[in-house]
């Protein structure tokens, strides 16, 4: 009776049925993987966001398919002030991210064909090109001199293959993509007549003395879409507002905003308050990135003194940007076996292996937003689940 794209909605790995088990049982988990900015305490306040969400657009319907002008008049600024020149007439709004990325593959892609994704990244992408009907074919990350840099040998391309997906800065490794694998993502792509996709909602998000290496949405050579949106740029995940960025050859990126105008006026799925509150949130929003950049740090090096302290044998891989620290597990430990235990010691945190990491580097992902209490009790679960392990 059901669609088989749905598959992955049959089963439940073992973690995840351990964590229910848990919590069914009324004992308490410490959640180290929690990305969510407003229970890490980074939410816009009643009072300012109140004022945003004006009454006017709760009583009235702007459906423009792109959403509306002084909404993407603002997103174009936010461009502007990052180098890049974003016309507005290349701009569409979503309902978040995850929709871009569904109307991307929807624009680009027949049932069946593939996307080119790198590994290790978030799994989330699995869902979505699952329920587009999309196959997903990954490219190694691997890492060279302390940088997760492209391995161009495990790029390959068939006839169902439509685009290359990058993420600029990947989620968990946070790594940039920088100037050589640009280079070698723009060059196959031009030699395989593959658009680029390029995920970018971590972009304002660098560690403390690295240079980002800018957005790609002033990309001139590939048909190339720039994804984006409030929930990491502005904080604010419950206001459903996402975009995508058009960039690349003048004829290619026309015809694909007429084509994506077709499906972006089926759905018309951006509520008219959010886009009316836009401009403010894009204008403000800067000071409350500031605090997630100094609860990253503080969490990284909380961390990183961890490691040494309680001398397990754990590691901190660099993290050039992003919300995630990925944490190398001592040499013959299972990320699985460690996993249980921390949870059994009432810490909830994901292997690596769920975003793709080697097997040749166990690790765990856990999100650095954890407010310093929760981080330092968490920690405490991990030292005791590492000696059982």
């Amino acid at each position: 009776m059901f669609s088989s794209r749905l598959s992955f909605a049959d089963t439940t790995n073992a973690l995840s049925k351990a964590k229910e088990k848990r919590l069914a049982a009324g004992q308490p988990v410490l959640d180290l993987s929690d990305s969510n900015p407003a229970n890490a305490g980074f939410a816009w306040s009643a009072t300012d966001l109140g004022p945003l969400l004006r009454r006017d657009g709760i009583q009235r319907q702007d459906p423009t398919p792109f959403g509306l002008s002084s909404a993407r008049t603002a997103v174009s600024d936010y461009y502007s002030s990052r180098g890049a020149r974003v016309p507005v007439d290349r701009l569409c709004l979503t309902a978040s991210t995850s929709e871009a990325y569904s109307w991307v593959f929807k624009l680009l892609c027949n049932p069946g064909d593939e996307i080119l994704v790198p590994e290790p990244a978030y799994p989330l992408l699995e869902v979505i090109a699952a329920l587009e009907g999309v196959t997903l074919r990954p490219y190694q990350l691997v890492q060279l001199a302390g940088e997760w840099v492209i391995d161009s040998a495990t790029l390959s391309v068939n006839r169902q293959t439509r685009a290359i997906l990058a993420i600029n800065p990947s989620n968990p490794t946070g790594a940039f993509v920088g100037r050589r694998d640009r280079d070698v993502l723009r060059g196959f792509a031009l030699k395989n007549g593959l658009a680029i996709v390029c995920d970018e909602v971590f972009l304002d998000y660098p560690a403390e003395g690295v240079a980002s290496p800018g957005t790609w949405a002033g990309e001139a050579n590939v048909l190339t879409f720039v994804l984006s949106g409030l929930s990491k740029v502005a904080l604010a995940p419950q206001l459903k507002l996402g975009w995508i960025v058009v960039a690349g050859p003048a004829i290619a990126t026309l015809e694909a905003c007429r084509r994506l105008e077709h499906i972006a006026d089926a759905f018309l799925s951006v509520n008219t308050p959010a886009q009316l509150a836009l401009p403010d949130l894009l204008r403000r929003a800067e000071p409350l990135r500031a605090l997630v950049r100094t609860r990253l740090a503080q969490g990284e090096a909380t961390l990183r003194t961890w490691t040494t302290a309680s001398a397990t044998g754990c590691t901190v891989l660099p993290r050039p940007a992003g919300w995630t620290a990925v944490l190398a597990l001592p040499p013959g430990v299972h990320e699985d076996r460690f996993v249980m235990n921390a949870l059994s010691e009432g810490v909830w945190l994901h292997p690596g292996y769920f975003f793709g990491m080697p097997p040749s580097l166990p690790s765990v992902v856990l999100s650095l937003l954890t407010p310093p209490d929760g981080l330092s009790a968490g920690l405490q679960g991990l030292e005791r689940a590492l000696k059982r392990t």
